[in-house]
């Protein structure tokens, strides 16, 4: 009973001391001059849908090879979400009651993803050999958001009403180089590879054929590529000082409108040409690049922040 009676005690002193010290600081918000570093987390954001990364407890074959891995991205130009997931923001108080600021968030992977496969050449020679090389794929997949803008802040206090306005740029895309342990020859036209021997059209080699070439195999795919957006975003909520330089901020973000662009886009292939009895590369045009405009009152996100200043 006495040592709850002590806890109970250590904690009323606690809030007192807490009370006392929010009555100092309570009327010394940020002034002008102040910079603030926050980070912010939008609980709403279509950003969850982007895949750059493979997700925990799933193998990186499957995120390559599988069904819904990176061998079935179409080649449609991928819709960029309006605000990011999460970013990393700078504030500076200019005014009484304006703030500029800045803001980016970002997410991505490089995969470097490695197979046995035969040696064509060993197994040539001997039949029994069990000599391996090995096929490397490599992926680069990005995604960012950029913001700057403006902030009206007011309110009594600690507790303030924020109102602002960004200019957003986005980005989004990425590309699949591959090299092989085998050589394309003459003589082995078709070696053996980790995307395997499938026919041309199918998910692993969609080579369309041409130039003489009966089967060939992926270089560099940059399927949908990068789509690049900018756009105009605004935002409407709270700030709240609960103890002195941090605050937490909770605001509703609105996109009206946002421009994107896709550029052309290919995948490159190698295999031997029958026409000039050689190993040739082949472009395949994925797509002409695509644009689109989105604007309406669709584009809602819950931005949740914290905030030091100093």
């Amino acid at each position: 009973m006495k040592r709850i009676m002590l806890v109970l005690g250590a904690l009323v002193v606690s809030a007192g001391v807490l009370m006392a010290e929010q009555k100092e600081w309570t009327n010394k918000v940020p002034e002008v001059g102040s910079v603030s570093l926050g980070f912010t987390f939008n609980v709403a954001s279509l950003a969850t849908q982007m895949t750059a990364q493979p997700k925990a407890n799933t193998f990186l074959g499957d995120f390559i090879n599988g069904a819904n891995g990176l061998f079935a991205t179409p080649a449609s130009m991928y819709i960029l979400s309006q605000d990011p997931v999460a970013a990393f923001r700078v504030k500076y108080r200019l005014a009484e009651h304006w703030n500029i600021r800045a803001s980016i968030g970002f997410n991505g992977s490089h995969l470097d993803y490695s197979e046995y496969v035969r040696d064509d050449l060993a197994f040539a020679l001997d039949p029994n050999s069990e000599n391996k090389v090995v096929d490397h794929i490599k992926a680069d997949l990005n995604s960012s958001n950029f913001a700057v803008g403006a902030e009206f802040t007011a309110g009594p206090r600690n507790l303030k009403f924020v109102a602002g306005v960004n200019l957003l740029y986005a980005f989004a895309g990425g590309k699949m180089n591959f090299t092989y342990g085998n050589e394309i020859t003459s003589a082995n036209p078709v070696p053996t590879t980790v995307i395997g021997k499938a026919a041309a059209g199918t998910k692993y080699n969609d080579f369309p054929g041409g130039m003489g070439i009966a089967w060939g195999r992926p270089l560099e795919r940059k399927n949908a590529g990068f789509t690049h957006g900018i756009g105009i975003q605004a935002d409407m909520g709270i700030e709240w000082f609960f103890v002195e330089h941090l605050s937490l901020g909770a605001m509703v973000t609105f996109t009206p409108v946002m421009f994107m662009k896709q550029s052309q886009t290919f995948t490159t292939y190698e295999g031997f040409s029958t026409k000039t009895n050689n190993v040739e590369q082949y472009n395949k045009l994925v797509s002409p690049g695509s644009w689109a405009c989105l604007y309406g009152t669709y584009n809602l996100g819950l931005q949740l922040s914290i905030n030091y200043y100093f």
